[in-house]
Formats: C-alpha cells, sequence, structure tokens
C-alpha cells in the first residue's frame, strides 16, 4: 500500500502515513493536493529505505492526524519565508 510523505522542503525529517485500505489511496493525494502550499512537499513511495533524503520518517498511524499535521507544516512553512 501506499506511503504518503510530507516534508518541509530543505528540511530533514518527514511526517509519513501508510494507507491502510485502497480508498484512502485514492482519496488521499487530492486531499493534500488542495491543502498542501508552496515550501510543503508531498511524496508517494512503494519503499521508503530507499529514500534516505527523507529521513527520519515520523509515522502517523491516522489517517485524520496525518492530515493535520500536513496543514501544520505549510502554516510553519509559510512563517519561514
Amino acid at each position: 500500500m501506499s506511503l504518503f510523505l510530507a516534508k518541509i522542503f530543505d528540511q530533514q525529517g518527514c511526517i509519513a502515513y501508510r494507507c491502510k485500505t485502497l480508498n484512502e489511496a485514492r482519496c488521499l493525494p487530492g486531499t493534500l493536493q488542495a491543502l498542501c502550499k508552496e515550501g510543503v512537499q508531498i511524496v508517494i513511495l512503494d519503499n521508503p529505505e530507499i529514500y534516505s533524503e527523507y529521513a527520519p520518517y515520523q509515522y502517523i498511524d491516522n489517517m485524520k492526524e496525518f492530515i493535520d499535521r500536513v496543514y501544520m507544516l505549510n502554516r510553519f512553512s509559510k512563517n519561514m519565508h
């Protein structure tokens, strides 16, 4: 199942959410695209171990919490610019 990552450009680490259903995997990209602002990167991976540039990974178990955290990254990113 797809793993979604969100991070602020030029900062180390990211938050990550592994979809639990196909419906989540289909719906989450549109939600994140509508939510994300400049300065926040969203990436979809199958195998995070080969992408060390995103480490450390902070895994979020709940999709709503992940979306809330992406929203907070947007707010933090805007304050940095």
